[in-house]
Order: structure tokens, then C-alpha cells, then sequence
């Protein structure tokens, strides 16, 4: 009877350690599981900016047209060579 008392107590044991497990593991996963929505929230949040910032990216692409890029390429040389004429005029 003793050995069956004992077998008991040691499974009653077991059953509680294994009770404060589930309830640490439960408390674990709400923890990760707020984590994860905080995540996909800033993952969210972060996905909006970068389509802003493509939209804004395509506009000012738009605005610029590519003959006047053309234009400024070759008046930003021409002032770059101006610039060289003055620094080596500079040093004589």
C-alpha cells in the first residue's frame, strides 16, 4: 500500500511539474504571439512607405524629361572644364 502511496505522490508530483510547464509555455507564446503582431505591424507600416516612396520616386522621375537631361549633362561638363580652366590659371 505504501509503494502504491508512493507511485501516487511521485505521478502527482510529475502532473504538477508538468502543469507549470504548460502554463510557462502558455505564457511564452502570448508573449511571441504580441511579438509577432508588433512585427507585422512595422512590417506593414514600412511596406506603405516604400510604396510612397516608389510613387514620389516615379513622379519626379516623370518631371524631369529626358531631353533635359540630356541639356544639363552638357552644361554641368561645360562648367566642370570652366572650373579646370580657373584652377589651372590658379596655380600659374
Amino acid at each position: 500500500m505504501s509503494e502504491t502511496k508512493g507511485l501516487l505522490e511521485k505521478l502527482d508530483g510529475k502532473v504538477s511539474e508538468l502543469l507549470s510547464n504548460l502554463e510557462r509555455l502558455k505564457s511564452f507564446s502570448d508573449e511571441q504571439s504580441l511579438n509577432i503582431t508588433a512585427l507585422k505591424t512595422a512590417l506593414h507600416e514600412k511596406d506603405e512607405a516604400i510604396e510612397i516612396l516608389k510613387k514620389e520616386n516615379e513622379a519626379l522621375k516623370k518631371e524631369i524629361p529626358t531631353e533635359n537631361q540630356e541639356d544639363l549633362k552638357f552644361k554641368i561638363g561645360e562648367m566642370v572644364k570652366e572650373i579646370d580652366r580657373c584652377i589651372s590659371l590658379l596655380k600659374v
